[in-house]
């Protein structure tokens, strides 16, 4: 424990800590401008829905047959909503915090920001919509959240930040921790398609946009500009732990934002 608490005070630990944190608030931000800024994006859905592997039976018939398996639908609906935030919060706390491996983490950080830019650029120029929200399947949000827009489906940046992590740790496979990410982010895939999230080619595109950032991004490392190390400690360690509270909450709405949805209106609506 003390461990831990010594590596929130070092200085190079905590900058690249709020590095992925901020980079996390930037996606969020860049969903919240979409819906201005992506109004020129071209819908394709029409067309994509032309490709084998589309049609409604089978993504009800996964559906269907997941459900039947209440074990495996349970585990898999915990994957995919711990999925996006709660992985990259456990890699960068095993890689980060727990190895305190710098170059895998500043490898881990561009990987990311990478990814972000790239399915950002992707979703300006086209978009089409997950199979619950083109079926209409009961029991799934059809808003647009803080969190989560219906257009951000190909490619998906679940599978895509699934197999940056996978690719990642994969140095530490022969570690208890390691094999634990590895499994996890493993399930991932299989939760976005047995659920009716996404469609088999947004995990295929997401992989290939995985192995293009992680190739490109090999060897990378921050460079920290010196007038970060003139900051008091104290003043460093504060903004650190406001940032984590605000992304712990983001992770809350993001597990059940139907129910935050339901809530704020609820407030909203109140005399």
């Amino acid at each position: 424990m003390n461990t831990f608490l010594a590596r929130l005070r070092d200085r190079d630990v905590l900058v690249r800590l709020n590095a992925f944190i901020l980079s996390y608030f930037g996606w969020i931000a860049f969903g919240v401008l979409y819906g201005y800024i992506g109004k020129w994006s071209v819908d394709i859905t029409k067309y994509f829905l032309k490709l084998p592997l589309t049609s409604k039976s089978l993504v009800i018939g996964l559906l269907s047959f997941t459900k039947s398996l209440t074990p495996l639908y349970d585990l898999l609906k915990s994957i995919y909503y711990f999925g996006f935030a709660g992985s990259i919060g456990f890699m960068v706390f095993y890689v980060l915090l727990y190895l305190q491996d710098f170059q895998t983490s500043d490898e881990l950080l561009a990987r990311y920001i990478m990814a972000y830019c790239g399915a950002g650029a992707i979703y300006l120029v086209f978009h089409t919509y997950a199979p619950h929200y083109i079926y209409h399947i009961p029991g799934y949000s059809m808003e647009n959240t803080l969190l989560t827009r219906q257009e951000f489906v190909l490619p998906s940046l679940h599978n895509t930040f699934a197999a940056i992590n996978i690719m990642t740790v994969w140095r530490y496979r022969k570690r208890l921790g390691g094999k634990v990410l590895i499994v996890i982010n493993t399930l991932i895939p299989f939760a976005t398609v047995l659920l009716g999230h996404h469609w088999i080619y947004d995990v295929i595109t997401g992989f290939l946009l995985a192995i293009a950032v992680s190739r490109v991004t090999n060897g990378w490392a921050i460079r920290i500009p010196m007038f970060i190390y003139s900051l008091e400690l104290k003043s460093l360690e504060a903004i650190t732990m406001f940032n984590i509270a605000l992304a712990t909450l983001m992770f809350l709405i993001a597990l059940d934002p139907q129910k935050w949805i339901l809530l704020i209106r609820s407030i909203l609506n109140q005399p």
